[in-house]
């Protein structure tokens, strides 16, 4: 039960090992924030705009894409959905309530 199952936690990693794994994460972030930059750039390129504007609009949205990956690290991860019985399939009714309307 969370923290306070009784089970061994695994030995934290060397500071390289998870030095290297963060400058990957980030590696990634910077990545996905450059093409979704270029793309910008070149689209708005593409229909016409002036190339400082351009530059400016495929600027902001890497910044925007990186910044927003960022964010979307730290949410905790989705709960898992629960148990369902070998009668409850999909389209299944539960019988009546009785509530005592």
């Amino acid at each position: 039960m969370g923290r306070h199952d009784g089970a061994a936690a695994a030995p934290r990693a060397p500071w390289y090992v998870r030095t290297g794994r963060a400058a990957l994460r980030w590696l990634g972030r910077l990545a996905l924030g450059a093409l979704a930059g270029g793309m910008v750039l070149g689209a708005t390129l593409w229909a016409g705009t002036s190339g400082e504007s351009a530059r400016a609009l495929g600027a902001a949205a890497a910044v925007l894409v990186v910044v927003a990956t960022a964010l979307a690290a730290t949410l905790p991860p989705v709960p898992e959905p629960p148990a369902t019985s070998p009668g409850d399939g999909a389209g299944t009714r539960r019988g009546p309530t009785t509530d005592d309307r």
